[in-house]
C-alpha cells in the first residue's frame, strides 16, 4: 500500500509542478506571439493528446519532466508568417523572458502555496521543555550564563536566533537554516508558561550536530528534553514485515511487561526496546482483557551513530491526550503572504548555501535526494493531510525553480548563460559551443541523478 501511495503522490506532485513550470514558458511565449508547436508533460510515448489551434498538448508516459517546443529555424525550414514568430528570430531579451518564466513561475507558485498553508493553519507540537540533558550544548551555555531550567517547571522555547517560534517544527527549521549556513552557534530564548520569567542564551554550540549524518535527533543532541504527556503503552499502527508483525502483535495490544519488568507507559516501552537492538525480548501483553506472552525478535536502526532496537509499531493515542501540547499557527490573508515570502526566501538562501557548501566539500553529496525519496515523501505528504501536502508541494516547486536556474547547459539557467554571453559579445553563441555545452550539461545531470538514486537506495537499505 505504501508503494501505491508513493507512486500516486509522485505522479500528482511532479505533474503539477512540471505543468506550472512549462505553463510559465508557454504563457510568456504566447504574450510575445512566439509560435508554440508542442506542450508536453512527461517524456516518452504520448498517452493523451489534444490538438489545439496551433499547439499540440501532450501527456506522456514518464512523469519526470516536460517541455515546450517552439517554432525554430534551427529545427526545420519555416515560411511566413511563422518565420517572424520563430523563437530564434526573437530579441535576446524576449528569449531571456521566455526561459526565465518557467523557474520564476515555480517560485511564485511556491509562495502562493505557502500562503495558503499559513491561512489554513500549520499544526505542531508546542516547543515545551520539561528539562535539559546533562553534558550537552544547552547545559554548557546555561552554566556559562549562570542560569538553569532545572526548577521543576515547564518552559517554552520562544525564540531561535531572535526569530519567534511557536512549535518544535519551527525550532528545527531555524536550527537547520543555521546549520545549512555553516553557523557554529545559535541563540535561544526561553519563557515560563506564565511569561513572567525569561532565559536568554546568546551562544549555544551546534558542534554536536553533523549535517552529513542521517537519522539524527537534533533536539536531543543539543540537550532539549521536550515535555510530553504520559501515554499508555498500547500499540497503534503495525508495520508490515516488522518485528511486531512477525511476532503476531496487533493494534490495540497493551504492553504489560518486557522480560518480566513492568512497563508503565509508552516512554518506558520505547526506552527498553531501543536498548536491545537485534535481541529477543519476552513480551507480556493484554488483548481483549486476556494476557498473552510472546517472544519478539527486534530489528535495529542506526541513529546518531548508535544502534537502537526497533519493533516496527506505533503508539495508539487518544486524540485529546496531546491537545494541551499542540498548537495551530495560523495567519490572516496579508500576513500569510508575508510569512510565505519569508519562508520562501529562507528556503532559497538555505538551498543555495547547502549547494555552495556541497561544491566546496563542506557538506557530503550523500545529502542529495532523488526520485525515489521524492516519491516516498510525496506518498507520506498525501496521507498526512492538506497542510503537509501543501508544504511538500511548495518545497518541491521551490527546489525545481532553483535547480532550473543553475547555469548548467540543458537547464534553463544554461540557456540564460548563453544569452548573457550573447549580450556581452554582440552575437549568439556558436552552434558548436552549444552542442558541447549541452553534452557536458547532460553528463552532469545524468551523474547527479545516478548519485541521487544511489543515495536513495542506500537510505532505503539502511531503514
Amino acid at each position: 500500500m505504501e508503494v501505491i501511495w508513493s507512486l500516486l503522490g509522485f505522479v500528482v506532485v511532479m505533474s503539477l509542478i512540471v505543468t506550472i513550470h512549462e505553463w510559465g514558458h508557454y504563457q510568456v511565449a504566447r504574450w510575445f506571439n512566439i509560435k508554440v508547436l508542442k506542450f508536453s508533460i512527461g517524456f516518452g510515448k504520448p498517452v493523451y493528446t489534444i490538438q489545439g489551434k496551433e499547439t499540440e498538448f501532450v501527456i506522456s508516459q514518464i512523469p519526470l519532466g516536460g517541455f515546450v517546443k517552439f517554432a525554430d529555424e534551427r529545427e526545420g525550414e519555416l515560411v511566413e508568417p511563422d518565420l517572424a514568430r520563430a523563437f530564434n528570430r526573437q530579441s535576446v531579451y524576449k528569449r531571456i523572458a521566455v526561459v526565465l518564466a518557467g523557474p520564476m513561475v515555480n517560485l511564485i507558485f511556491a509562495w502562493i502555496v505557502f500562503a495558503i498553508m499559513f491561512m489554513v493553519g500549520v499544526s505542531g507540537m508546542k516547543p515545551l521543555v520539561s528539562d535539559v540533558e546533562p553534558n550537552t550544548a544547552i547545559t554548557q551555555a546555561m552554566q556559562a550564563n549562570n542560569v538553569s531550567l532545572n526548577d521543576g517547571q515547564i518552559w517554552s522555547v520562544s525564540e531561535v536566533n531572535h526569530v519567534p517560534v511557536h512549535s518544535w517544527q519551527m525550532v528545527q527549521q531555524q536550527l537547520f537554516q543555521s546549520i545549512a549556513n555553516g553557523d557554529a552557534e545559535v541563540s535561544l530564548a526561553f519563557k515560563d508558561l506564565a511569561e513572567t520569567k525569561e532565559i536568554y542564551l546568546p551562544a549555544v554550540s551546534l558542534s554536536a550536530i553533523d549535517i552529513n549524518k542521517t537519522n539524527q535527533n537534533w533536539l536531543q543532541l543539543l540537550g532539549f528534553k521536550p515535555a510530553q504527556p504520559e501515554v499508555p503503552a498500547i500499540l497503534g499502527q503495525i508495520l508490515e514485515a516488522g518485528a511486531a508483525a512477525q511476532a503476531g502483535l496487533k493494534p490495540g495490544d497493551k504492553i504489560i511487561s518486557i522480560n518480566e519488568k513492568p512497563i508503565q507507559n509508552w516512554q518506558d516501552f520505547v526506552k527498553v526496546v531501543q536498548s536491545k537492538p537485534n535481541q529477543v525480548i519476552y513480551v507480556q501483553f493484554e488483548r481483549s482483557g486476556v494476557r498473552y506472552n510472546q517472544d519478539v525478535k527486534l530489528d535495529s536502526v542506526e541513529i546518531d551513530t548508535k544502534l537502537l532496537g526497533k519493533i516496527g509499531a506505533g503508539v495508539q493515542v487518544d486524540k485529546d491526550t496531546f491537545k494541551p501540547y499542540t498548537t495551530i499557527v495560523q495567519y490572516g490573508f496579508i500576513d500569510s503572504f508575508v510569512q510565505a515570502y519569508h519562508r520562501s526566501v529562507d528556503l532559497v538562501v538555505m538551498s543555495l548555501s547547502m549547494l555552495k557548501r556541497m561544491l566546496i566539500g563542506e557538506v557530503s553529496t550523500k545529502n542529495l535526494s532523488g526520485p525515489i525519496s521524492i516519491a516516498q515523501f510525496s506518498g507520506q505528504a498525501i496521507q498526512s493531510g492538506l497542510v503537509a501536502f501543501l508544504s511538500f508541494v511548495g518545497l518541491i516547486s521551490l527546489s525545481i525553480g532553483i535547480l532550473n536556474l543553475l547555469p548548467i547547459p540543458v537547464l534553463d539557467g544554461g540557456h540564460l548563460l548563453y544569452y548573457l554571453v550573447e549580450i556581452v559579445k554582440g552575437s549568439p553563441v556558436s552552434e558548436r559551443v552549444m552542442v558541447v555545452g549541452q553534452t557536458l550539461g547532460l553528463m552532469v545531470l545524468v551523474s547527479l541523478t545516478v548519485l541521487a538514486v544511489f543515495n536513495d537506495v542506500i537510505r532505503i537499505s539502511h531503514g
